[in-house]
């Protein structure tokens, strides 16, 4: 009776391995037997990933339809590095028995044969508008660098993560007023987990993580400054994933006639970062007035 038992629970770790093993393995009709040699290892096996904005899943072949929509570089790393490091989930294309946690790359792009229709024109053309009519009814243009830190909530590749330390830069319009400003434009960040992925990648390459916001900026202390010096607060709302809201404080230098530097700390509950950076004033009246 006790030699039965044992042999009936050997039997039944084997039965839940091979189960475990067939739940998650890859669903392509291989092309060449190379293919077939790229998925032996179906425990911790090497998989592929896309490096570029959009990119969420990790993909168990380098020629998966998943990657035609590939906007960066194709490289390879181990399974548990892709869900680990890169917070990367399986694609729906080419796992098996996934439906319920896998997504597909950038899948709004024609799909997986890097298709397309008048749609994504058309969303062009809106973003084209909408940023051609900020540069007309602004006046300052604002350039700054970011460095956002603190236990931050923010996404990385899609999936919910934490980060210690993100650099970015930012670009931005201000509407001012007699003595407040209206303020929109977009932030470009680079995660840390991102900025150790690949040796040759530059700086503005590993910009990988994209938030827009709105601003509104009250001067404050109005007649206890220089005349040079302003001193501002207000709400701030953004959109990095998700909608995040909060407030920024800082101060601007008027450093000539049209340039001024400013310097400003901004938290929000996407967002915990301080900037410094330098507005142009490029028009002070409308070209119809």
């Amino acid at each position: 009776m006790r030699h039965f038992r044992l042999f009936f629970l050997t039997i039944l770790c084997v039965f839940s391995f091979i189960d475990s093993v067939e739940s998650h393995t890859p669903k392509f009709a291989f092309d060449s037997l190379d293919d077939v040699f790229e998925v032996t290892d179906t425990v911790n096996q090497t998989v592929y990933i896309c490096s570029g904005q959009y990119a969420y899943a990790y993909h168990s072949v380098s020629n998966c339809p998943g990657l035609n929509n590939c906007k960066g570089q194709v490289q390879y790393t181990d399974e548990s590095n892709a869900i680990n490091s890169y917070n990367r989930v399986p694609c729906c294309k080419c796992w098996n028995n996934v439906s319920d946690r896998c997504k597909d790359d950038n899948p709004y792009n024609g799909g997986g044969y890097g298709g397309g229709d008048n749609s994504e024109a058309l969303a062009i053309m809106a973003i084209a508008m909408v940023a051609t009519s900020a540069i007309i009814l602004s006046n300052d243009l604002y350039v700054y660098p970011i460095v956002q830190f603190g236990n931050n909530r923010f996404y990385a590749n899609g999936a919910d993560s934490q980060s210690d330390f993100i650099n970015g830069i930012g670009l931005g319009f201000r509407k001012t007023f007699d003595h407040s400003a209206l303020e929109y434009g977009a932030n470009l960040y680079q995660t840390s987990n991102y900025y150790n992925y690949g040796n040759n990648k530059t700086f503005w390459n590993k910009l990988n993580q994209v938030s827009f916001y709105f601003n509104y900026a009250q001067e404050i202390f109005q007649n206890k400054t220089n005349e040079k010096i302003k001193i501002f607060a207000g709400p701030s709302i953004n959109y990095l994933n998700d909608f995040g809201y909060g407030g920024l404080v800082g101060g601007r230098l008027k450093l000539f006639n049209r340039l001024s530097l400013d310097l400003r700390y901004e938290y929000t509950t996407q967002t915990n970062h301080i900037q410094m950076g330098l507005i142009f004033t490029y028009q002070k009246k409308y070209f119809w007035q």
